[in-house]
């Protein structure tokens, strides 16, 4: 079994049988152009395209399907891939921030952040991931519980996707804005958050609209405006400014051998407007004192307003 964690150096008869197959489904062999990062390898993360689906048990995708996107990143660099699928946004988060992946599959929460890296760790959305889904934040309490309002959530235990997630972290932060809040608790998944609160646990968790109807033991308590957008391809600023495009070009002729939960979409540019826009909540909450687990914690800090949907940033 593989190591998905781990680089691995495909052998060339792996590569060349990969090649022969995209031959065979009538699609040219790309040209020799190699799209290295600057330790000579290419440093891919593979997060996926939504948030909180999987528990910490649960790997996004299988080993087989890890060694397919490796193999076929390795034809399309012309490079030896080093891969690392990560459960945790926050992980992610880091790795992001300082530079150390020259290619993400990100969530949108983790697509937004990457865009606000600097000339030198900055990225620029190449596809789009995922399906189009009502993706919004949500706060959900207990049906029985006493909790109404907003306000009401002052001094409550909040369940969070950890930082990195737009619906699950920087949205649920960026409404309780102004609440001084008992505690915060994180979990890698909403279906956790949503066993802490039924088992009274926590008294408020992040949500997902676009997840199954919870069930009639909790009840919204805020529901977002925001429309999510889908998640994206991120390539690295330098390697942008490098010839990439026979990169590109190989993975949208090969998109049906990627794994369909990677949700990459050939030929279509991204929603790099809605992510822009979304990106001043990043900004905002990224800005604060965050909140460490299981501590008080007083929601503070710079607050721009969204400019309304649809409206260029």
């Amino acid at each position: 079994m593989s190591s998905p964690g781990l680089s691995s150096r495909l052998p060339l008869v792996a590569i060349a049988g990969l090649a022969m197959s995209l031959l065979a489904c009538g699609q040219q062999p790309t040209s020799k152009v190699s799209l290295c990062g600057p330790t000579g390898q290419l440093r891919v993360g593979l997060v996926g395209a939504e948030e909180g689906r999987a528990s910490a048990a649960q790997a996004a995708l299988s080993d087989q399907d890890i060694s397919r996107v490796r193999d076929l990143l390795t034809v399309a660099s012309q490079c030896e891939v080093m891969l690392e699928p990560v459960a945790s946004p926050e992980q992610a988060r880091q790795r992001l921030g300082s530079g150390e992946w020259d290619v993400g599959f990100l969530p949108p929460g983790l697509a937004a952040f990457a865009l606000e890296g600097s000339a030198d760790r900055g990225y620029s959305l190449l596809r789009p991931l995922g399906q189009r889904s009502q993706s919004r934040s949500q706060l959900l309490v207990r049906a029985t519980s006493d909790l109404r309002t907003l306000q009401q959530l002052n001094g409550a235990r909040l369940g969070l996707l950890p930082r990195g997630s737009l619906t699950g972290f920087y949205l649920p932060l960026y409404n309780l804005h102004g609440l001084s809040l008992q505690s915060v608790h994180y979990s890698l998944s909403y279906s956790e958050l949503l066993e802490r609160l039924r088992g009274g646990k926590l008294d408020v968790i992040a949500w997902d609209a676009s997840l199954p109807d919870p069930g009639g033991d909790v009840r919204v308590i805020v529901n977002d405006p925001n429309l999510i957008p889908v998640g994206a391809l991120v390539l690295s600023q330098p390697l942008v400014a490098a010839d990439h495009q026979s990169f590109l070009k190989v993975l949208d002729e090969s998109a049906p051998q990627l794994p369909p939960s990677l949700g990459y979409v050939a030929g279509v540019l991204p929603e790099t407007q809605a992510l822009q826009r979304l990106r001043t909540v990043v900004t905002n909450v990224e800005s604060w004192n965050l909140p460490l687990e299981g501590q008080p914690y007083a929601v503070y800090g710079r607050k721009q307003q969204l400019k309304a949907q649809g409206v260029a940033s």
